[in-house]
């Protein structure tokens, strides 16, 4: 019998885990294990009472390795973890859209003087004015709603524009079209690679490399494991999903014991990200979350509700996110107060203190190990 009780391979640790300094994280590892054994977390005697353990540990890297060592005549017993630290957290946030692609049709198609005075994208700039928000956009290279339009229609006379906003607006891959639904759930890593280095290729070209970003999701969240050498080698630290009980149109029902949205992990990993919000992936080097919000889903009494829960029990790290086609009027799911739920899901997290930053870069945003 060995079992740590308070942490699970993969928890990402912050200043509300223990007593954090400018030099380390100290926690307290507790557990179960053998009542006539010796117990050591990290070559440091533990606390025994009866079959529970406890001892004080101090992370001092990015990636910490916990072992506890159980010994005792019927032999010695081993476990380790791994645990990251999330050192010198702040609360932070960042918004990103999906499926989008009916922006940069709507520029191509009327060339506006300023891409800002396109209806979506001049909604967004004054967002950012009010709150700072960071947006990126996860592109379609095709539009299957349009049939007239594709990347290589953006001219790239808006580049100077895009360049100047960068600092809060962004680019990323999504999908090569929208259709058919979950494209990547089985598709090669030679399928994936080649739709993503289109699309990137495409925003360097209207848009200039500083405004690509890698994405934190794909179309549908769903890609075979396999498949994550392809975005890792493009710059992926961190994916995004549902990864338990999500919707997936705006009429379904559905139950929170389905596991969906999730790259194929299974549920014991689901629930966990759920419950935690935030987890380190060792198999993969890679950071997992869930989507706090989401606007086509989420009316805003709705949001309200999440962010006082948030309110309620404070984490650092926030993810919100929609999808662009519910702004456009001549979308067949049109909500018309899509953009107003924006904007509140913005104010709401601007109220609560949350730093807007890029979740895509260092540790959910937090670049404190790259100083």
């Amino acid at each position: 019998m060995l079992e740590i009780t308070n942490l699970r391979d993969g928890a990402v640790l912050d200043h509300r885990s223990g007593c954090e300094t400018d030099d380390y994280l100290e926690i307290t590892v507790e557990g179960i294990a053998d009542p006539q054994s010796a117990v050591k977390v990290n070559d440091i005697a533990a606390l025994r009472h009866d079959r529970n353990f406890s001892a004080k540990v101090r992370l001092t890297e990015k990636i910490n390795r916990i072992t506890v060592v159980s010994d005792d005549y019927f032999g010695v017993k081993t476990l380790t973890i791994t645990v990251l630290w999330d050192k010198k957290s702040f609360p932070r946030y960042n918004f990103f859209f999906d499926d989008c692609i009916f922006a940069l049709r709507s520029v191509a198609k009327n060339r506006p003087a300023s891409v800002f005075d396109e209806m979506f994208l001049g909604r967004l700039k004054k967002i950012n004015s009010l709150y700072g928000t960071k947006f990126i956009l996860n592109l379609f290279y095709n539009d299957d709603h349009h049939k007239d339009f594709n990347l290589s229609d953006m001219p790239d006379t808006y580049k100077t524009e895009f360049q100047a906003n960068a600092d809060w607006l962004r680019f990323s891959f999504h999908a090569y079209s929208e259709f058919p639904d979950r494209p990547y759930q089985n598709a090669s890593k030679e399928k994936l690679a080649a739709d993503f280095d289109l699309i990137c290729d495409e925003v360097c070209r209207f848009d200039g490399k500083e405004c690509f970003i890698a994405p934190q999701v794909i179309h549908w969240a769903m890609t075979n494991p396999e498949n994550f050498s392809v975005l890792k080698d493009r710059g992926v630290k961190f994916l995004s999903g549902g990864f338990l009980g999500c919707k997936t149109s705006l009429t379904e029902e559905h139950s929170v014991q389905v596991t969906d949205i999730a790259y194929h992990y299974e549920k014991d990993v689901a629930y966990y990200v759920c419950d935690k919000a935030v987890m380190y992936d060792r198999y993969y080097d890679l950071l997992l979350m869930p989507g706090m919000v989401c606007c086509n889903f989420d009316d805003i009494p709705t949001l309200e509700k999440k962010f006082a829960a948030l309110a309620a029990a404070p984490r650092d790290v926030v993810c919100l996110m929609t999808h662009e086609q519910y702004s456009y009027p001549d979308y067949f799911n049109y909500i018309p107060d899509h953009l107003d739920r924006i904007e509140a899901a913005c104010r709401l997290a601007y109220e609560a203190g949350l730093k807007p930053t890029w979740l895509s870069y260092g540790v959910f945003g937090n670049e404190s190990w790259g100083k």
